[in-house]
């Protein structure tokens, strides 16, 4: 799908500058027209729907003919103002691709809403689930340090939490103050493009990993039911733009463990090499080996188990009954540097 955008802008510098970038960027996703004022834009647009309009701010003409038609928004020059006239304002002298992010959030909110984004219809999306079998076993850094080692090797990954308590802060920082309750929203509206809301919020490390920033407030995360889980990965699946998403989720033996079983292709447990990680990881472990063969559940297949933060990995003592994919010893670092360490152990190569 390609977004068709009219800006209309009397500044001649100003709309080459933006439309050069547009075509040499973003030519596969946005087809930009170019206007002096709303006259010629009248004139000259002939019958071409248009999904947006960005009109600079000077412009005083009554936009309200648009309005339910197409989504608008004001391009301004002050920082500070958010509506005009109740249309949104964006700040003109953004950069570029920060603009282009304006405009998915705008059609997004706006009267096409309902539009589907879409990078590639054929492509396959793997869905991984890391889930720590007891607190602070370690799932959030090697998830992260699995989707920096894929994006890292140009392969396009993409890292989700959907834990209430979020830690995933701790080791990636984006440039941007919306959070994940953005696409919750967009999600239980049902009224907003989710796929639109997904481009438009998604941030980068600079290892190529798309992830989200964590949710402005944490309570929101609870809003997710399974449902909206499932609708929220296939959505992402028919974009077509990721190859892998990686899920970071608290572990639930009902039924959101249900949901990825059905979802995932793979399902990464992670326990500590501690008294308490062992028992938890035997006991989860034959608690799905009964629900299974109650014909409950489907995932004993999925299971990758991982034993990691390893005192001595060649002197562990697991029950015989446990197989356990690899062991991982405890790095001694700072959170901002674990990860990076991580994408080097050897078993996240052939995880996949």
């Amino acid at each position: 799908m390609k977004i068709r955008l009219a800006l209309i802008d009397s500044d001649k510098d100003y709309r080459k500058r933006l439309s050069d970038f547009y075509i040499k960027n973003y030519h596969d996703r946005i087809e930009i027209l170019t206007f002096s004022s709303l006259d010629s834009f009248e004139n000259n647009r002939g019958n071409k729907t248009i999904d947006v309009m960005l009109v600079a701010e000077d412009i005083e003409e009554d936009l309200s003919l648009y309005n339910g038609k197409i989504s608008i928004a004001y391009l301004s020059d002050r920082d500070l103002i958010e509506r005009k006239n109740n249309i949104k304002t964006i700040n003109k002298f953004k950069k570029p691709d920060k603009i282009y992010k304006e405009i998915l959030n705008i059609l997004a909110d706006g009267a096409n809403g309902d539009i589907a984004y879409k990078f590639n219809d054929g492509n396959h999306t793997t869905v991984e689930v890391f889930m720590s079998v007891n607190g602070g076993a370690g799932a959030t850094s090697l998830a992260i340090a699995y989707g920096k080692k894929l994006a890292m090797k140009g392969i396009p990954t993409l890292y989700l939490n959907f834990e209430t308590l979020n830690s995933s802060g701790i080791f990636l920082e984006g440039e941007s103050n919306v959070g994940f309750d953005e696409i919750i929203y967009a999600i239980k509206s049902k009224k907003q493009s989710v796929s639109l809301k997904i481009e438009s919020n998604v941030l980068q490390t600079v290892e190529g990993l798309d992830f989200f920033n964590e949710a402005r407030i944490a309570l929101d995360m609870l809003e997710m039911n399974d449902d909206d889980i499932a609708t929220l990965i296939q959505e992402l699946q028919s974009m077509g733009k990721y190859k892998h998403i990686i899920i970071d989720s608290s572990l639930n033996i009902g039924s959101r463990l249900n949901v990825f079983s059905k979802l995932a292709h793979k399902i990464v447990l992670v326990f500590e090499e501690t008294k308490f990680g062992i028992k938890k990881m035997s006991d989860l472990n034959e608690a799905l080996q009964l629900l299974e063969n109650g014909g409950n559940i489907d995932i004993t297949n999925k299971l990758t188990i991982i034993c990691n933060k390893v005192s001595d990995v060649n002197h562990v003592s697991i029950p015989p009954n446990l197989y356990v994919r690899e062991f991982i010893k405890n790095y001694s670092v700072e959170n901002s540097d674990l990860t990076n360490i991580l994408a080097q152990v050897p078993f996240l190569e052939n995880l996949r």
